[in-house]
């Protein structure tokens, strides 16, 4: 594989192609790296190769006369190369970006490395093939972001790792992140090496390693794991729904008990069982009222309700009808052994809030169990939003009104924290 690299400053990379396992792989001909100086092209015999930004602002760009003949040269001596444009702009550089690269061996890359506001757009158009990007930062050069490139894209040339087993067991390749290594001494300063790893049970050590890659992921990157296909959420614990009927309060305030709707207990169930949540709790004091949502489950999970609509019968298995909000967290309980997290929600802005990025990060790496507060009415009363460990951000569009059915605020809500993010 050949990479031409356009450059300001080629003096950097002579180090980095005589080190390392690429070095080794440019000494043993697998790899071959030609830097080109920019200023080779320059306009004028003062060197000139950048100039002010048209429009107004800071800094200079580089212009589209060095750029074009830069890269008009390298296509020369490497016909069909393809031009890489490092950019903070650009596409994200992934494992499979680079494999993807990897695979465009036979034509050449050329990687062109801008300065300061970047290349005239110009370039862009009409002569770059792939705007690749190696972090959402920004550096001084694109210098540093191709030696990443080249590191990543290297890997998978054949030959290049002396042990071609290191590609699929490193951080990504799996959707994960990777396990945690050990090595030798058994006991450093107190810390010992897992006792799995000195077992010798190869089924173990690699039931460990994947149990530890999934929970370093859910603490560091979680949300890499709605890249990885499964069939269930990849919670640490569980997530649990309560519809509050009382105490909640009316619109002048006051403390109040809420009906029931026939359309609250479909759809939430539906929902809670299209994301993954534990069960739904329904929580009103009203006995009568309780017996009545019980015979419409029951009709859908038995006789004709079964055979016409199985679908809505797997839902409504969620369903757990409760005289009073104590019930639902002894249920929880007496279910995991713990007492569960308590997620209050609310259409009001409150300080303190918890946004849905951060409550999803804590799903995915908290072992206990949570409980998702939905109020009816005008809301819940402040003695059950005084229990929360957590109070979550309200649902805003770009209009200044916010009062969804409960209904809509629990799928927007569930997907929020527990959706697939690739669909």
């Amino acid at each position: 594989m050949h990479f031409q690299v356009l450059t300001i400053f080629p003096e950097l990379f002579d180090p980095f192609a005589r080190l390392g396992l690429l070095g080794r792989a440019v000494q043993s001909g697998l790899l071959s790296l030609e830097t080109t100086h920019l200023r080779e092209y320059a306009i004028n015999t003062q060197g000139q190769i950048d100039d002010t930004p048209y429009g107004g602002g800071s800094g200079m760009v580089l212009r589209p006369e060095p750029a074009a003949a830069a890269i008009r040269d390298a296509r020369s001596r490497f016909p069909g190369a393809s031009v890489v444009l490092l950019s903070p702009r650009g596409r994200p550089l992934t494992p499979t970006v680079a494999k993807e690269l990897a695979g465009e061996a036979s034509k050449s890359l050329i990687l062109l490395c801008c300065r300061y506001e970047g290349i005239d757009e110009r370039i862009v158009d009409s002569f770059v093939d792939h705007e690749i990007s190696v972090g959402d930062y920004v550096l001084m050069g694109g210098e540093v972001a191709a030696m990443a490139l080249m590191e990543a894209v290297t890997r998978f040339v054949p030959g290049v790792l002396g042990n071609p087993d290191s590609i699929t067991s490193e951080s990504f390749e799996s959707g994960l992140l990777e396990y945690p290594q050990y090595t030798k001494p058994r006991e450093f300063e107190g810390k010992a090496v897992p006792e799995v790893l000195l077992s010798g049970n190869h089924r173990e050590i690699d039931s460990w390693r994947a149990e530890a890659a999934r929970r370093v992921t859910a603490e560091r990157r979680p949300e890499l794991l709605l890249q990885v296909p499964l069939e269930q959420p990849p919670l640490a614990g569980e997530l649990n729904v309560a519809l509050i009927h009382y105490p909640v309060v009316n619109k002048e305030g006051k403390v109040v008990t809420s009906s029931i709707t026939n359309l609250d207990l479909h759809d939430i169930a539906r929902s809670a069982r299209t994301f993954g949540l534990s069960r739904y709790y329904l929580v009103h004091p009203s006995k009568t009222l309780r017996r009545l949502m019980h015979k419409i489950c029951e009709h859908w999970f038995e006789g004709y309700g079964l055979e016409y609509n199985p679908n809505r019968s797997d839902a409504l298995q969620t369903v757990s009808l409760v005289p009073d909000f104590d019930d639902v967290l002894m249920d929880i309980e007496s279910r995991t052994g713990m007492l569960p997290r308590i997620i209050t929600t609310s259409a009001k802005q409150a300080p303190g809030v918890s946004t849905f990025e951060e409550v999803r990060r804590l799903l995915f790496s908290d072992p206990r169990p949570h409980l998702l507060l939905l109020g009816t009415g005008w809301g819940m009363a402040d003695e059950l939003m005084e229990r929360a460990d957590i109070r979550l951000e309200p649902i805003n569009g770009f209009t200044g009104y916010n009062h969804l059915s409960v209904r809509a605020a629990a799928a927007i809500m569930f997907d929020r924290l527990l959706g697939n993010r690739r669909s």
